[in-house]
């Protein structure tokens, strides 16, 4: 199922996204997760819808489509992680639609260690994540997305 910006945006709308058992959404989450931190990216990928939507707030920047997602993780996220100093769960809940999870994260940095709390939202469709939606400062961001930072797009709250 292809998801457009505004759908992503309308996460909490019953007439979007089905609703599952909330242990669903949570396990549709742990997997995206733990693909990601084994880098196994052909397993992280299959988390995936086939077009997913990253939202990154407050900056209101997003990447989107499957080719991009697709070079975050196969290029950039191997990258991040390699400057991944420790992480931290800090909380997860979930609801008919979607997974949150707040977590403590150090990285390397230029200067040293740099520690960020970040807030990532997964809303889920047929136990899929539609996207991911990042509440973080831009330091984190830039770091995370390295060179794909450039290309992302403004949000448009325009859309139908």
């Amino acid at each position: 199922m292809a998801i457009d910006m505004h759908q992503l945006t309308c996460i909490n709308s019953p007439a979007t996204f089905d609703r599952m058992d909330p242990k669903d959404v949570l396990a549709a989450a742990h997997a995206h997760a733990h693909a990601e931190a084994a880098l196994d990216m052909d397993a992280t990928l299959a988390t995936l819808v086939e077009d997913p939507v990253f939202e990154f707030f407050p900056s209101r920047l997003t990447i989107r489509g499957w080719d991009l997602i697709e070079q975050f993780y196969r290029e950039q996220y191997p990258r991040f992680a390699s400057k991944v100093l420790g992480s931290e769960v800090l909380g997860e809940w979930a609801n008919e639609h979607t997974a949150v999870q707040e977590y403590a994260i150090e990285v390397r940095g230029i200067n040293g260690p740099e520690s960020y709390r970040v807030m990532s939202a997964f809303p889920v469709i047929d136990g899929k994540l539609a996207g991911e939606r990042l509440f973080c400062d831009e330091g984190f961001l830039r770091v995370l997305l390295g060179d794909l930072f450039e290309l992302c797009e403004p949000i448009d709250d325009t859309a139908p």
